[in-house]
């Protein structure tokens, strides 16, 4: 995959062409490659300072980009250049020309700069001319046809290819080859010298005000929300299903209805109601504390088998509490519409029954949306049987495709980590996913202070970083270490500068700006890929795994 410095483009960026081509190198397949976008050449060979659109860095060495967008046309050796406006502009010197210019530039540069390093010395410097608006048909003395991208290109990465084959094919001796280590370093070199990065704070910022957005898909099911009684509504970790279930819940109360708004997890229903404007027709509750509400918790039977009794006991002895009403007493506690956000893990057939005597009208009749994604089922074994009873009713199925939480590097880390397959995303390139290996408690301690002296260098506030781990805070490795953490629950401080600490399953539903995921050897190999799929994709921007080196050894991720 593609690494782009910097990690997004710009809102400056008012090049249209620039922009397409941006997205288009998206696809690049070569490995260990780089993207560096308007790199300086303050030391340019001919012009007082220089710019070079994009600069491939990649194995086979590096290529510069001449990006030139709208009617572009070579006339006796004149070049023509014909704006969105139509107006017409003469230049004397063509892209061929300028590219070729910027080139020499870099390659002088590289030369002087690893002068000894024989493999950078040596390195194969190319260039192309691209223009993603047009067929391009001109010819003239100056024109390489070799070089060129145009409209009628299809694949990038052979694009690349050619280029660096063009000019091997111009070479006297063969260029020198480059290691990883080697493209790292020319990345490093230029990245330091001439490109402006801003701090980590911003970057991150930046991504995620780009990647919090509807979709077209999520804005057709908003519409589609209000013609349909039953809604199924399925989608991957990060494609918005909080979002779409608590803005229709949020709209049909404010019409009037009586909603019920039901997740799984307690700790969902706490962020939902912290976000959303309390209404006393809107009730966001988690199903269990629901079932609590009206009949009494055995707090003995309850310790003996907490599993058994929130899944089954206390399930049966509401459903039995509610028979035991009379019409008008039912009445008063129906929905007019029930939203269920988590799915997968509601959908069992005993709370099902308890849910049909609760809204209005019944499971059959009655107005309800189901928003689920059956890969984060961890609790319910029944989801089979659960999933046969609501699809006996008529309903309306969606799926949800677009990821609009994660950026690429977080999302195909996740899936590549879990083996769960995440298909599209809104193409927002981010920072690299990072691998922290340790060797004892010590070691995870060191790591972990380094970790946040940086991201504190950062102007990260670190009340948008989160700690996840498949144990409670208590028993990990961070309380070991002496950390001191927000942890998530009922002691947990909205307005705490610590950063946040949450079980991987306690954290379903949620996400953070920055995630920190520890004590991975605990994770059993039984739900290995569901916990890696659900902690991967919590983090919005930035994805830290912090691991053993037994487990680095173990896992290829």
């Amino acid at each position: 995959m593609v690494t782009f410095i910097p990690p997004y483009m710009g809102e400056e960026i008012k090049s249209n062409a620039e922009k397409k081509m941006y997205n288009i190198l998206q696809e690049l397949n070569i490995e260990d490659a780089f993207v560096l976008h308007s790199l300086g050449l303050p030391r340019h060979q001919s012009k007082i300072y220089g710019e070079i659109d994009f600069v491939v860095v990649c194995r086979r060495g590096v290529a510069c980009l001449e990006i030139k967008g709208g009617r572009v046309e070579c006339r006796e050796g004149k070049w023509f250049f014909i704006d969105r406006y139509g107006t017409e502009h003469q230049k004397p010197e063509g892209p061929f020309a300028q590219v070729v210019g910027n080139m020499f530039s870099l390659r002088s540069e590289l030369k002087n700069r690893f002068s000894g390093n024989p493999h950078i010395k040596n390195v194969l410097v190319a260039c192309g001319v691209v223009f993603p608006d047009i067929e391009f048909k001109s010819s003239s003395q100056e024109i390489i046809q070799e070089i060129i991208y145009d409209s009628r290109t299809e694949n990038i990465t052979e694009y690349i290819n050619r280029v660096f084959d063009y000019w091997t094919g111009r070479q006297h001796r063969e260029p020198g080859k480059l290691s990883k280590s080697d493209v790292e370093k020319i990345v490093d070199y230029l990245r330091g010298d001439f490109t402006f990065i801003p701090i980590l704070r911003d970057r991150l910022a930046h991504i995620e005000q780009r990647l919090v957005r509807l979709t077209n898909e999520q804005a057709q099911i908003m519409n589609a929300l209000g013609m349909n009684s039953h809604l199924l509504i399925e989608g991957s970790a990060g494609t918005g299903k909080t979002l779409l279930a608590s803005e229709f819940a949020k709209n049909r109360a404010e019409r009037g209805d009586r909603v019920l708004y039901l997740t799984f997890n307690k700790n969902l229903a706490n962020h939902i109601n912290g976000h959303i404007q309390r209404k006393d027709n809107l009730k966001v509750v988690n199903i269990h504390a629901l079932f609590g509400e009206y009949v009494a918790v055995d707090v003995t039977r309850m310790k003996e088998n907490p599993q058994k009794y929130f899944g089954e006991e206390l399930p049966e002895q509401f459903f039995e509490w509610m028979k035991g009403l009379s019409s008008e007493q039912l009445d008063e506690l129906k929905y007019d519409l029930i939203v269920m956000d988590e799915g997968q893990d509601i959908i069992k057939p005993v709370y099902l029954y308890s849910l049909d005597v609760l809204l209005k009208n019944g499971l059959e009749k009655g107005e309800w949306a189901i928003f689920y994604d059956e890969k984060q089922n961890i609790y319910n074994p029944e989801y089979a049987d659960g999933m046969e009873i609501i699809e006996s009713y008529a309903c309306t199925k969606f799926k949800l495709f677009m990821n609009c939480r994660n950026t690429v590097q977080i999302g195909t880390y996740s899936s590549k980590a879990s083996g769960v397959e995440i298909r599209e995303f809104l193409h927002e390139n981010g920072e690299e996913v990072q691998k922290i290996s340790y060797t004892d408690l010590a070691d995870f301690k060191k790591k972990i202070k380094e970790i946040l002296k940086y991201l504190r260098g950062e102007k990260i506030d670190l009340a948008d970083v989160t700690f996840l781990g498949p144990k409670k805070y208590a028993n990990s490795l961070l309380k070991q270490a002496g950390y001191v953490v927000n942890e998530l629950g009922y002691d947990f401080d909205a307005d705490s500068q610590l950063p946040g600490y949450s079980t991987i399953q306690g954290y379903k539903g949620l996400d953070s700006k920055i995630v920190i995921l520890i004590n991975t050897d605990d994770i059993s190999n039984k739900n290995f890929s569901k916990f890696m799929y659900i902690a991967g994709t919590r983090a919005r921007t930035l994805l830290y795994v912090v691991a053993s080196e037994d487990f680095w050894k173990k896992h290829n991720i």
